[in-house]
């Protein structure tokens, strides 16, 4: 009864109360059929509340006239649309989303089209959004047309789709992009601990972290005395005969010779301290350690998108509920951009990142160790943390992030002309659980 409409729910009280008086010869019985009838009239459409429950959430503009959601008794208070199901519109609370949410699909646009509506969502609740894109691949040349171009050309960057989304709303002037593949620009701005966790995080070994955490803070202290970058400094300190020598006390660097030896320098006596982790890790794992950080040296040596020094700060716009898209340019820059947003979150005070959504493509090369982290941090700042993955990511991703999503959105092929937008929505709300098929609306500018 408390979906009928109130056309109805007159017919209901017609009938009970037509019986009401055809049952006068049994006492009480008519009395307590017409209070009942009238109560329930009553309570629906004149003095009680309206309750309803809807395929997620009652929404806001709902509650404000009287209605109610039948599982929490609570006015509606839902402000974040989802799509839209056979039955109607499908809403969220924002407190909803910030208990995790998982994007799930194998097709590129159909994962762009849910990140625009998680913006538009953004930009409804008044909200600073990051959102970092998966990693582009490049359209190589199709064998089968002779008149395609030779030239690689990349996928473009959501920025302009999700500025379309902001324009309605004012915003599309506040939206930046970052694209780590496009220099010269302003670096994105990391710090030593970001490029620790990105290698912790790319599934080199215990080694390749032992070695880097051991080897960063000397990077850095010659780094500073010699006024260069520490970056462009990783790769020579990683060559077999340089590092060798470093664990015996000697380097060099522009020309100048620095030996531990020589104690009588302030160069030596930092040098003696500097080297001590590293000596302190056994020739076999230093080694091993060495072989798998040499593939990504000569990449860290020659990155000029991120700094240690300058750049991008991912904290002030979170602080300023910014909108910005971060693109990556290969999974070294991906696992730095996902290792700087998780310092980003933790780094504030609980509770500091309320105001922003925080979306991540998730690359599968990845251990999963970052996604738990991230989505720990997102739930500490109390931000949407959200993921985006494949439809059936790998054993180690699906591990890590099985339980740290509360609502799982994923693609549908094959069931409308345009597949690209139809999704299922399964939920695991406490209260609100449902599992549903919805449409994802484009969203085009106004």
């Amino acid at each position: 009864m408390n979906n009928d409409s109130p056309k109805e729910i007159a017919w209901h009280f017609g009938i009970a109360a037509a019986l009401s008086c055809s049952l006068m010869a049994a006492p009480f019985v008519p009395e307590a059929i017409l209070a009942y009838a009238g109560y329930r009239y009553l309570r629906h459409f004149i003095y009680g509340w309206r309750t309803w429950r809807a395929p997620g959430r009652v929404p806001h503009h709902l509650g404000r006239r009287g209605y109610r959601d039948e599982t929490t008794r609570r006015r509606g208070e839902a402000t974040w649309p989802i799509g839209l199901a056979h039955t109607g519109q499908v809403w969220l609370r924002r407190e909803d989303l910030v208990q995790g949410v998982t994007i799930e699909g194998d097709v590129p646009q159909w994962h762009a089209l849910a990140i625009n509506n998680l913006v538009f969502g953004a930009c409804i609740n008044r909200m600073g959004a990051i959102i970092v894109e998966g990693i582009p691949k490049p359209m190589v040349k199709d064998e089968a047309d002779p008149d395609a171009p030779d030239a690689i050309k990349n996928e473009e960057m959501l920025t302009q789709s999700i500025a379309q989304v902001a324009r309605p709303f004012g915003r599309d002037n506040e939206v930046y992009g970052v694209d780590l593949a496009a220099v010269p620009q302003p670096p994105l701005r990391i710090a030593a601990s970001t490029l620790a966790a990105a290698i912790a995080d790319m599934r080199l070994g215990p080694e390749a972290d032992a070695l880097n955490r051991a080897l960063m803070p000397f990077i850095e202290q010659v780094a500073q005395r010699s006024g260069k970058n520490p970056l462009e400094l990783y790769g020579a300190f990683l060559d077999e005969v340089a590092l060798e020598r470093l664990v015996e006390g000697k380097y060099e660097i522009d020309l100048h010779n620095v030996s531990a030896a020589d104690m009588a320098t302030a160069d030596g006596a930092a040098l003696l301290q500097a080297i001590k982790p590293i000596q302190a890790i056994p020739r076999d794992k230093r080694d091993l350690g060495r072989e798998a950080l040499v593939v990504y040296a000569a990449e860290i040596a020659g990155l000029k998108s991120v700094s240690l020094t300058e750049g991008f700060e991912l904290r002030s716009a979170i602080s300023a509920r910014g909108i910005v898209c971060i693109r990556p340019s290969s999974l070294l820059t991906a696992s730095l951009v996902i290792a700087r947003c998780i310092e980003a979150l933790i780094e504030g005070g609980p509770g500091h990142a309320a105001d922003n959504l925080v979306h991540v493509v998730y690359p599968v090369d990845l251990s999963g160790a970052s996604a738990r982290r991230f989505r720990a941090a997102a739930v500490k700042a109390d931000a949407i943390g959200t993921l985006s993955l494949h439809a059936r990511p790998p054993a180690h991703i699906h591990r890590a992030v099985r339980r740290t999503a509360a609502l799982r959105i994923q693609g549908v092929e094959g069931r409308a002309a345009d597949a690209g937008q139809e999704a299922k929505v399964i939920s695991s709300l406490k209260d609100v659980p449902f599992a549903l098929h919805v449409e994802l609306p484009a969203i085009s500018a106004v």
